[in-house]
């Protein structure tokens, strides 16, 4: 089963080709505020993440991530 970005619009699927662009993946939080925070962000009315929901990183920033390679408790 093919795995696709949530966001409205995108069209980005997780494959070799998309990976080969440097397009990766990222599945939502699995609880809390970020993963509501998440949500919010994709403005689709009544929009709730499924546990397997991804976005592509075509809908971050560079500032988004975190490429210390700390762990965050």
């Amino acid at each position: 089963m093919p795995d696709f970005c949530a966001a409205y619009g995108c069209s980005n699927r997780l494959s070799l080709k998309t990976r080969a662009h440097g397009i990766t993946f990222h599945r939502f939080p699995k609880t809390g505020e970020m993963r509501r925070q998440w949500e919010l962000a994709l403005r689709r009315d009544g929009f709730v993440a499924a546990d397997r929901t991804l976005l592509c990183s075509e809908h971050f920033s560079s500032e988004d991530f975190d490429r210390t390679g700390r762990i965050n408790p």
